[in-house]
């Protein structure tokens, strides 16, 4: 009998796909027979290369090597030559959607995500508004495998690291180490879509606060980008306790260490 080998499917943004990763944790770990594969941008990867012996990630640059619909089939080709046995699409957006309809057709068993959007218009509804709780990400992950035929417990998971938290030996020298009397503070205050960004003037307002209140704290600032190179540089110059940490870690993986330091 064929070992079940299960495609992951989840792009955009790295928060959404950070997500995933207690899901599929669990997933690998509940059921270690089967072997699982995220597919996934390039950047993802540091978070799911060592999270189970039974979990690969590939990846795929969707907006380049495999664009448009000619890429996507490439990219269709590539999958079935690694003869999964489901497929699991947790984005649901076209491009999954085309992956997942030729899946479909080759007699793949494919089941994607719910995003609930009825849910979503009812609640921001300005007239007729529905008050109802909205099921979080990770129980709509969760949902996807279940009805693959494989439920999950996600309250198993705690981190992608020891309890002694990662090996903080690679970190550059002007991170640590912590002084027990410090309050580490880590903020990412940028996002893709600029609906989902605060003010960066209202921003600075809070760094300023938050410097007052806990004089001795320092400042991690993450991200990277435009808008991360014209403010943080500003912020750095005029706070002496905040670090731009994408000028001196190389790596995710490297973020993710300090990110997941132990308290």
């Amino acid at each position: 009998m064929r070992k079940e080998h299960i495609l992951v499917i989840r792009f955009s943004a790295l928060g959404d796909v950070a997500m995933a990763v207690p899901v599929v944790w669990a997933l690998a770990n509940q059921y270690p027979d089967i072997r699982v594969t995220v597919l996934s941008r390039g950047l993802a990867r540091p978070l799911f290369d060592d999270l189970a012996p039974n979990v690969n990630f590939m990846e795929a640059d969707v907006k380049h090597e495999y664009h448009g619909v000619r890429g996507l089939n490439a990219l269709y080709r590539r999958l079935t030559a690694k003869q999964f046995t489901k497929v699991a699409d947790l984005h649901n957006v076209l491009r999954s959607d085309y992956l997942r309809m030729r899946f479909n057709l080759g007699r793949y068993r494919v089941e994607h995500i719910d995003k609930h959007r009825h849910m979503r218009r009812k609640l921001t509804s300005y007239k007729h508004k529905v008050r109802q709780q909205l099921p979080t990400s990770f129980e709509n992950y969760a949902e996807v495998f279940a009805r693959l035929g494989y439920p999950v417990d996600i309250s198993l998971f705690h981190s992608i690291f020891p309890p002694e938290g990662g090996n903080q030996n690679m970190l550059p020298a002007i991170i640590g180490p912590k002084s027990s009397f410090q309050k580490w503070i880590g903020i990412a205050p940028f996002a893709a879509h600029k609906g989902k960004i605060y003010p960066p003037q209202l921003m600075e307002q809070v760094i300023a606060q938050l410097i007052q209140k806990e004089p001795r704290a320092r400042i991690f600032l993450f991200g990277q980008g435009e808008l991360e190179e014209q403010y943080f540089k500003q912020w750095c110059d005029q706070y002496q306790q905040c670090l731009h940490v994408g000028k001196h870690c190389e790596t995710l993986y490297q973020e993710l260490i300090l990110m997941i330091w132990p308290r």
